[in-house]
């Protein structure tokens, strides 16, 4: 835990994940071949929600816990319109990026896409749609999914504070009534559903609130058993993913595809994959032994400032989709655009998070200044010379 009551290890991670996550949106780049998604079930969505959850608990948890309710309803209810207006302006800034460039390339196959049509060709349905987050662009999803997990987060933290295991009991039976009933939010204008089926992803943001009420106290029980289990899982699963490693093509073909693999629905071997993974990492020390290397304090800001860092990474994304579509051959035939646009990407995300460090400690100085008591400075403090006792006066 750092000085400011954070934890570093979380906002490691939690920028690790928004890294990731711009590195798979920004189109055909060979980087994304390396994320874990392709070595795994699981990908970064999985690790934001449940950070997410966790921060939550962290943040507002002791509210409930204390018994102060109303004041943990306010601050979940702040965050969460925070969250939402942060999610209209993406949508709408994504949309009039590629709407100027179309018009100032002269490339109107940069609107033809069906969520930028729907805008352009009907703004007044499109943007009622946006505004009631019933209209999603691609890439900006996730923060719908997050806006409605904090509106959901009082009732679950009022089950906590009786019993975390009946929240977790309570979240597991939501997700199952979702996945049997294929229980989602519809999507309007364009039929459909959300892309982040939130009456199953909650069961991920819920375990991460149950975690982060314990991590305080190290109450995560650790198991050798369960341990191998967890290792074994990431195994299968990256053998699966990787096809026998390219010895053996039609692996996913004849056993990946019979898999709960489904992301809408968080799957249950996307579901168990996630668990394991945080499982061994937190066993195995990985944490402990990141602070050691020399990109973990930059990833540790970009993941303090979150949500800015986040809307950043919508942005660039965007842009590199401009690029891409305009390209004669696109990024993917393209290795030195598609590696210098990712370069400057993770350098404007450190740039962004550490302007606003220093905003916040710059804010943080000029509220010390003004809240200090009006005192003399701190010293030697003398009488008159005529008042001093003979033994301390200097000839």
């Amino acid at each position: 835990m750092n000085a400011r009551g954070r934890i570093d290890g979380i906002d490691f991670w939690r920028g690790f994940a928004l890294l990731t996550i711009f590195i798979n949106h920004v189109p055909d780049n060979i980087l994304s071949n390396v994320t874990h998604k392709n070595f795994g079930f699981s990908d970064a969505a999985e690790a934001f929600v449940f950070l997410s959850g966790m921060s939550v608990a962290l943040a507002y948890g002791s509210y409930f816990f204390r018994g102060e309710t109303g004041g943990g309803i306010r601050a979940v209810l702040r965050r969460a319109f925070k969250l939402y207006w942060v999610q209209i302006l993406l949508s709408f800034l994504v949309i009039m990026l590629f709407a100027a460039a179309a018009f100032l390339m002269d490339e109107d196959e940069l609107t033809d896409d069906e969520d930028r049509q729907l805008v352009v060709a009907h703004p007044a349905r499109g943007i009622l749609g946006i505004l009631a987050m019933g209209h999603q662009l691609d890439f900006i999803n996730i923060l719908p999914l997050y806006v409605v997990l904090l509106l959901a987060t009082p009732a679950f933290l009022w089950l906590a504070r009786r019993n975390g295991w009946l929240m977790l009991a309570a979240s597991a039976a939501l997700y199952a009534v979702a996945r049997i009933f294929d229980l989602n939010l519809p999507t309007w204008p364009l039929e459909g559903t959300w892309f982040f089926n939130p009456f199953a992803w909650q069961l991920l943001f819920v375990s991460g609130l149950f975690i982060g009420s314990r991590i305080r106290n190290e109450d995560i029980p650790y198991d050798r058993r369960v341990f191998v289990v967890c290792v074994a899982m990431l195994v299968v699963s990256l053998v699966l993913m990787t096809k026998g490693f390219g010895y053996a093509p039609v692996l996913w073909d004849n056993f990946g595809q019979a898999l709960d693999h489904s992301k809408t629905d968080l799957g249950l071997v996307r579901l168990a994959h996630f668990f394991a993974l945080a499982y061994v990492v937190y066993y195995s020390g990985l944490t402990r032994l990141m602070p050691a290397i020399f990109v973990f304090k930059p990833v540790a800001l970009m993941g303090r400032f979150s949500l800015p860092v986040f809307a950043t990474g919508c942005v660039l994304a965007a842009i590199s989709q401009v690029i891409d579509e305009t390209s004669e051959d696109g990024l993917i035939e393209n290795l030195a655009l598609s590696l210098v646009i990712v370069a400057c990407g993770v350098l404007i995300h450190y740039l962004v998070a550490r302007y606003l460090a220093a905003r916040a400690d710059l804010q943080k100085g000029k509220a010390a200044v003004v809240h200090a008591p009006s005192i003399a400075p701190v010293g030697p403090i003398e009488a008159p010379k005529e008042q001093q006792p003979e033994s301390l006066q200097v000839s």
